[in-house]
């Protein structure tokens, strides 16, 4: 049970957005609440006939990459498609196989979808010489999806070979790729002599979101998602637009099963595809639906996270994916039968081990509770399954609100494992800081893998402690969000069908969880053939009552006397009769003053994120009548000035004013500090990236302020070059001491914490102590472009504004 409740302060939504979306009010609350305040965008989520998606070839490489496999079709080339083994990488590998032999034909596409414990992600190149030379038909041109933003050996190789490359992924590219300008002709296409051989580059094509910029709506894609624009346009380049869209079926199942951020066009695909998804005639898909026992017709996100999902994902994890592929791509139903059979036996196998590792992990912490003690909860046992420490890991981070890290430890070999985080917490950056204990690592926010020496458990586990405090991308406190405090009167089967315009739920939008106070539980039964479940009914005061549904609920015990119950709403299906159904997610002991959690100012926010400049927004205030923060050495034009507004500038401002954000701001405390100081009743989020956050553009600057300081005997003032900057005092502090290890300043005295007194340096370095500095820097670089992009993505709730 989560010690804490947070519960989100109501918002009243406008006229225009109420009567716009109809229904039920408490519809537009909840968009309202989420950043959706404009009635056009509020639209535009509910129905994705409102959403303009991005054309494909607004996506990175995807016009180069559509032109080289239709001139490779039309030569009769033969391809290989390279996937990956999660769902993500199945749905891509079998979307690229079906569309590109429909365009082929079947002989001239193949797969290989690489073996989670002999290969594990990526092109090995050892898989791939062996590829090459033990097929039966050479592959003209490779194709990946899902992978190979970083096997430049791999890509080298085949193009050593004479084969034509294409890169399809959706993961962040090495850092000196995301540093190129995103145009053809230095992202790919170079020359061996140029890029080196062994470098991505020499690929004929790359496509990947990570190159567009924060806010982008492309940018949250998965892997199938990449691949579907890809094949989007290839199909338009073919003369054969339209036929693509019965392939979005699999786009959907790789965008709920890889957790995708459901926004933009990542929603707008998810929202087609559940629809394809409902009628679909795909063989393969209609023979795991039987044996999941999902009703075609019915299928949601849910259907495709709790029951679809983990029955793929269990080949990649205990076997081989590539058995997926080909049922997704079969027609035979005999076949695609035997398939989903092994994949339901395998799930169980699946839930056994899951089962089996959640109950050790749980013993180990009852022995040693002060495994909590630390920021992450790292576990290692010998015994555990490679493939499920990443599911176990993924139930105690949710479990114990904290990251958690599962390690086995098998005798004489490494140690290796997976990592998974919670809201707020970067866990990928947090192991890659680690990256001194460790031997491979690789992830992103939400999940990450690692290997080290056994030896090394114990220091990386106080280590990633240090670490997870250093990448906590925003301030989220521990607990439970509550979206609205309702009375069991006013639930009702309308209001749950209402409400489920929202979906689809997950990542990006979470399902609502709603509070009805001082309720009495009348009933309670259990269900479902052990047992483990339960079935309550709970009254209020005045007499209404509601029935609730607690899964895996055996072993727990209510409080007694009035509870405070905390639920999901949902409408239950059952024989050609719909009934509303609540869904257990907490309760405790009824609080006398549990409405009044609520925080009591309620702050009217604006979103006005993505506008190109301030002058499309005639509602904002100006400087005259509100705060503004502006900050960073780009502020502007001479088409649209803004006055530079620093947070230094902030402290003497009148307070109670409207707030507005121009600039990002560089870390969550900061945006949380503004908040506290100015006390606003109405914040404007307009987010102009006013900064230069690259390594070497930071050191110019701070190398400027010196210089000018040197010239007038002046004393550094942090603070202000921070703000000057648009960035931290850490960012600020670093680049002195790199200036100062390579003999370009010294620093003689700092003066109150805050000021620093500096003379000409002596020109003598030390290149190992630079590196070290430099290495932090850029760390703290990285946290603050991570924070930037979060913010101008994130919702408005997601951001800890109390809107």
């Amino acid at each position: 049970m989560p010690a804490t409740w947070s519960i989100l302060p109501p918002v009243q939504p406008s006229a225009a957005l109420t009567a716009s979306v109809g229904g039920h009010p408490l519809l537009a609350q909840l968009l309202a609440q989420r950043g959706l305040d404009d009635p056009a965008r509020a639209r535009a989520f509910l129905n994705p006939q409102h959403y303009v998606p991005a054309p494909p070839t607004t996506l990175t490489g995807v016009a180069e990459a559509a032109e080289t496999l239709d001139a490779a079709i039309r030569r009769q080339a033969n391809i290989l498609v390279w996937g990956d083994f999660d769902v993500d990488g199945q749905t891509s590998t079998s979307l690229l196989v079906a569309a590109l032999r429909r365009l082929a034909g079947d002989e001239c596409v193949q797969f290989h979808v690489p073996n989670r414990f002999s290969e594990g992600h990526g092109m090995r190149l050892d898989k791939l010489k062996a590829r090459i030379a033990g097929a039966e038909t050479r592959p003209d041109l490779i194709i990946t999806c899902d992978t190979g933003i970083t096997d430049g050996e791999a890509v080298g190789f085949a193009k050593d070979q004479g084969i034509t490359v294409v890169i399809t992924d959706h993961h962040d590219p090495p850092p000196d790729l995301l540093a190129l300008r995103p145009v053809a002709g230095e992202l790919w296409g170079v020359s061996k002599a140029e890029a080196g051989p062994s470098s991505v580059r020499r690929a004929d094509a790359i496509v990947n979101p990570k190159f567009l910029p924060a806010g982008d709506p492309l940018r949250t894609l998965p892997g199938v998602g990449v691949a579907y624009k890809l094949v989007q346009e290839l199909y338009r380049v073919a003369g054969r637009s339209g036929e693509e869209t019965d392939l979005l079926d699999l786009v959907a199942l790789g965008i709920v099963a890889d957790v995708a951020e459901q926004v933009h066009d990542a929603r707008y695909l998810l929202q087609l595809g559940l629809e394809r998804l409902r009628t679909t005639r795909r063989t393969g898909l209609l023979a795991l639906m039987e044996v999941a026992r999902v009703t075609p017709g019915a299928v949601d996100s849910e259907a495709i996270g709790f029951q679809l999902g983990p029955r793929m994902n269990a080949l990649g994890r205990l076997e081989d994916a590539t058995v997926a592929v080909e049922l997704l791509t079969t027609r035979d139903p005999i076949r695609a039968g035997q398939l989903a059979a092994r994949m339901e036996r395998l799930n169980q196998q699946r839930r056994l081990f899951t089962s089996q590792i959640t109950a050790v992990a749980l013993e180990m912490i009852e022995r040693a509770p002060s495994l909590l003690d630390f920021n992450g909860l790292v576990l290692a046992h010998p015994a555990w399954h490679a493939g499920i420490v990443g599911i176990v890991a993924s139930r105690l981070a949710e479990q114990f609100h904290k990251p958690t890290v599962l390690l086995l430890t098998p005798p004489g070999e490494a140690a290796r494992g997976s990592a998974r985080s919670i809201p707020g917490v970067d866990i990928g950056s947090a192991i890659a800081a680690c990256g001194p204990l460790l031997l491979t690592h690789g992830g992103h926010p939400g999940a990450a893998g690692l290997s080290l020496l056994p030896e090394n458990i114990d220091r990386f586990r106080r280590e990633l402690d240090r670490q997870i405090d250093r990448h906590r991308t925003q301030d989220i406190p521990p607990g439970l969000t509550v979206d609205a405090v309702l009375h069991l009167e006013s639930v009702s089967l309308p209001l749950a069908d209402d409400l489920r315009r929202l979906a689809p739920f997950g990542n990006g939008n979470p399902m609502p969880n709603f509070l009805s106070t001082h309720l009495t539980v009348v009933e309670d039964r259990r269900l479902g053939r052990d047992g483990g479940h339960r079935r309550l009914v709970v009254r209020n005061s005045t007499g209404a009552t509601a029935p609730v549904i607690w899964f895996k609920s055996a072993d727990i015990d209510l409080p007694t006397g009035p509870i405070d119950l905390v639920y999901t709403l949902g409408v239950n299906e059952f024989r050609g009769e719909r009934s509303l159904q609540l869904t257990y997610v907490d309760s405790r002991p009824a609080h006398e003053d549990a409405v009044t959690l609520t925080p009591a100012k309620v702050v009217q926010v604006h979103d006005c994120r993505g506008a190109a400049n301030v002058d499309i927004l005639p509602d904002l205030p100006g400087p005259d009548r509100a705060v503004w923060y502006a900050e960073g050495i780009h502020i502007g034009s001479d088409a649209h000035p803004v006055a530079y507004a620093p947070r230094v500038q902030i402290q003497a401002q009148t307070r109670a004013r409207p707030l507005v954000l121009y600039s990002v701001p560089p870390t969550p405390d900061l945006l949380a500090w503004l908040h506290e100081t100015v006390h606003p009743p109405e914040i404007y989020l307009v987010g102009q990236i006013t900064t230069d956050d690259a390594l070497d553009d930071v050191l110019r600057q701070v190398a400027g302020m010196c210089k000018f300081a040197l010239q007038r005997g002046q004393a550094l003032h942090i603070d202000r070059m921070a703000a000057r900057l648009g960035t931290t005092e850490a960012v600020i502090r670093y680049s002195l001491l790199w200036l100062q290890s390579r003999g370009q300043i010294t620093m003689l005295d700092w003066q109150s914490g805050d000021q620093v007194l500096i003379e000409r340096g002596a020109g003598q370095s030390d290149p190992d102590e630079a590196l070290w500095i430099q290495a932090q820097l850029e760390q703290h670089l990285a946290e603050v472009r991570a924070y930037r992009r979060y913010f101008l993505r994130a919702a408005v709730h997601q951001l800890g504004l109390p809107a």
